[in-house]
């Protein structure tokens, strides 16, 4: 069996003033770098985005309806791990949503699994339009009669407790006690809060037989909250699958809040048995090589080089390869390469240095900036522990208020760190 991992994370926008390029910060790439994948919601973004190991797809965005609007709303990528790249197709995209479509080939079943990212804009937003849920009800619907579907992402929907299935307590006329009839343990949640989102995702739930999985799982057993904002926090962020994908969800978790975001990060693990060995793998990937040995070139290299050459150690093997008799098909001709090209390396090693290997780092990370010195390390080590304790205590509101807090003196003191850099350059 093999875990396959699922993840949502509203990013609050790809592009900070301050933090840059969020998807280059050692922070980001930390948090992903292990998932197979992820959707990012609100990235205020269109444009396609490049990080190591994945590919992407982007959705479409809400174009500013009012000529104040300084940027675009909305923006969902979807990152996948590069090995699945055969695997994975779009199906449909819009503002709202992007779906996907998992190959059976690739989760070993019999069916195809549907990955749906959603971004609801809150109630009173402009960027709301009122069939937002049907249009979604009606897209699980067409999915499912295809293969398992996932929906995933930021809803904005405040369902506290209430239960997402048909109930039969008291009920008489519900006789079904078939395998297909599931109904699952009651959800936790720190939010006790509803509003007319939640209503109508839970609403969604029912007509469509998919299931909340926070709440309910290994691993979020309490209902953490997803959205840490200034007045509080509360559950906006959710996924939910069918119940066949349900019994195959192994954990479930609700990361710590960091300064990236004010949304938790999501992710859920389900088990698969992934195809392995087929003819198709091993001609897509071929095996791979190790790089040839490099060595430095300096002044009296050439000199060291010729006396390696000359020495009887080698000449006794020049003559050895001369004397050889290699046979005239391709494995006499690779024979003969090797043989010549080891005297070579040989010598090369008795008589040069190896040149060390350089270390290339393909992200970049505010902490490396020039400007980012010990007070920022201090503040962030800070956060990170009152972010720690925040996801442990929610409800307290002296860590939330505290918390708030030293984000904004975080942000403001990377932000002057940054302005005096630049004034002392100029």
């Amino acid at each position: 069996m093999h875990n396959i991992s699922v993840s949502t994370w509203n990013i609050h926008g790809l592009f900070h003033k301050t933090l840059g390029d969020k998807t280059k910060n050692k922070d980001f790439i930390n948090n992903i770098n292990k998932l197979d994948f992820l959707f990012l919601t609100e990235t205020w973004s269109n444009l396609n985005i490049d990080v190591p190991d994945y590919k992407a797809f982007v959705s479409d965005v809400s174009i500013p309806q009012t000529d104040k609007a300084c940027r675009i709303s909305g923006g969902i990528i979807l990152l996948y791990k590069s090995q699945y790249e055969n695997h994975v197709s779009i199906v449909k995209k819009s503002k709202n949503v992007l779906w996907c479509k998992i190959s059976k080939n690739l989760l070993s079943t019999n069916t195809d699994l549907f990955l749906c990212g959603v971004y609801i804009p809150p109630e009173k937003s402009t960027y709301f339009e009122e069939e937002i849920f049907d249009e979604l009800e009606a897209d699980i619907l067409s999915f499912s009669s295809k293969g398992n579907t996932m929906v995933l992402g930021d809803f904005n929907a405040r369902t506290s407790k209430m239960r997402d299935f048909v109930s039969k307590e008291g009920n008489d006329f519900i006789t079904d006690a078939s395998e297909n009839c599931f109904c699952p343990q009651d959800r936790e949640n720190f939010d006790n809060n509803i509003n007319n989102h939640g209503k109508k995702l839970i609403n969604l739930c029912k007509n469509t037989d998919m299931r909340i999985i926070n709440g309910r799982t290994k691993g979020d057993s309490l209902g953490q909250p997803t959205f840490h904002g200034q007045n509080g926090i509360s559950t906006i962020d959710y996924t939910l699958c069918d119940q066949n994908t349900f019994q195959h969800i192994k954990h479930f978790i609700v990361k710590p809040p960091t300064y990236l975001s004010d949304h938790s990060q999501i992710i859920s693990w389900f088990n698969i048995q992934t195809i392995s060995n087929t003819e198709e793998q091993i001609h897509q990937e071929p095996p791979l090589h190790k790089l040839p040995l490099q060595f430095d070139w300096c002044d009296n290299s050439k000199t060291n080089f010729k006396k390696a050459l000359r020495s009887p150690e080698t000449q006794n093997k020049i003559n050895e390869f001369l004397n050889k008799n290699f046979s005239y098909d391709i494995n006499g001709v690779n024979e003969c390469i090797i043989d010549f090209q080891n005297i070579f390396i040989d010598a090369s090693k008795r008589s040069l240095k190896l040149k060390k290997k350089k270390k290339i780092y393909k992200i970049t990370n505010v902490a490396n900036k020039k400007w980012f010195d010990k007070e920022c390390r201090f503040k962030r080590h800070e956060l990170r522990k009152l972010a720690n304790l925040k996801h442990k205590d929610p409800a307290n509101l002296e860590i939330r208020n505290a918390y708030a807090a030293n984000l904004k003196i975080y942000k403001r003191t990377l932000e002057n760190k940054k302005k005096e850099f630049q004034q002392k350059q100029d």
